[in-house]
This record gives C-alpha cells, structure tokens and sequence, in this order.
C-alpha cells in the first residue's frame, strides 16, 4: 500500500516540491527515525576509534576531587609502573559519590578499570568474590585486608596501607579491590610489587 501511494505521488502532474512535501507528511517519522539511527552509528564510531588507549585505568569513587589532582596521581602512577620513560598512558578517574556513580558502575561492567578505590559502604554494597578477584596478600597487616560481606574471601586491601594511595588524598580511606574483568593483572601485580607487597589471585574454584 504505502509503494503504491509513493508511485502515485512520483507520477503525479504535482511540482518536484509539491511531490517532495507529500512524501515527507506521508514519512517523516520513518526518516526521522532512519536519521537519527545513522547520526547514532556515526557517533559510536567516532568514540570508538577516539578513545584513548589506556595501558592502566585506576577507578576511583569517593569525595570530589580537582583535575590536578587526577593528573597529579596519573603522572604518578606511570613513574611508579614504568620508570624508564617507556610510552605508556596511565589514568586516574576520579568519579564524585551520589549521581556519579552511575557512571563510575556502567565503566566497571564495562571492563574500563583495572583497580578501583571505593568507601566500605559502596563495599558493603556491591562488592562480592563473583565481579572482584579473590586475593592473597603478603607483606600487609591482616586489619588491612576485607573480606567479602557474608564470605570469607579477601578482595579489598586499605588503601592507607599502599604507599601510592597513601600520599594522595583523593585516594585516602578507601577500599582497593581488582575487577574480574580487568585484562591487567600483570600490571597490578607489578603496582603492589612496587609497594612492597607480593600479590597473587586465587584461582577459581
């Protein structure tokens, strides 16, 4: 029905403009709707190929904090991986608590964050020995490790106990923990070895 009503436009003795305004009052929803569904290809694909390539992506949800000291951390962080001015990017995001988090959760699934710092009461919340490596820690105080709640797996560490995290105070008084989904384990392992600490993930059971 809706071809037949076209080729009668299109044969119709109307003006090309006449023409053209009854093919959009007939179909404008349906080009909208094709427009906006290419607009939406274009962006993802430009985000896509924009994104930065990030060799280590720290997470951190807690108290708002300053763009230099997000650099500050970052700027830290690859002298602590990489000492010998190898070509790295590291980043530090540092996502504010309350409508933040959203965002900070929706990178967390998304497998942006190799290590993230949350409160206890985020980890009382979320964390759990199914999203977070289960770890075992040599060289910390027992007080400095968390266990999940209701299990008895360690998967968070005191971030006051890490040297790095100690001396920034965005990084203060919160909970470290290893994302399942983080394809850097090496590299975490390498940040704690540089912190004093032997750090190994217990394999799944």
């Amino acid at each position: 029905m809706a071809k037949t009503q076209v080729r009668n436009i299109l044969k119709s003795n109307d003006s090309n403009k006449e023409k053209a305004a009854y093919i959009w009052e007939y179909y404008k929803w349906h080009l909208i709707a094709v427009l906006m569904t290419l607009l939406f290809i274009i962006y993802f694909v430009m985000q896509l190929f924009n994104q930065p390539q990030v060799d280590y992506h720290i997470g951190v949800l807690g108290p708002q904090a300053t763009t230099e000291q997000s650099e500050t951390l970052a700027n830290d962080l690859k002298t602590l991986l990489y000492p010998e001015d190898r070509e790295g990017k590291m980043l530090v995001t540092i996502t504010q608590e309350g409508q933040g988090a959203e965002r900070f959760f929706a990178q967390l699934a998304a497998a942006e964050y190799d290590l993230v710092l949350v409160d206890e009461v985020a980890f009382e919340n979320f964390a759990d020995s199914e999203t977070m490596e289960v770890l075992q820690v040599d060289g910390m105080e027992s007080k400095d490790l968390f266990a999940a709640p209701e299990e008895n797996k360690i998967i968070g560490i005191e971030s006051n106990a890490i040297p790095y995290f100690e001396k920034h105070e965005p990084t203060t008084n919160l909970i470290a923990l290893v994302p399942k989904n983080s394809t850097k384990k090496a590299e975490t392992e390498k940040f704690f070895e540089e912190q004093g600490m032997i750090l190994q993930f217990q394999k799944s059971e």
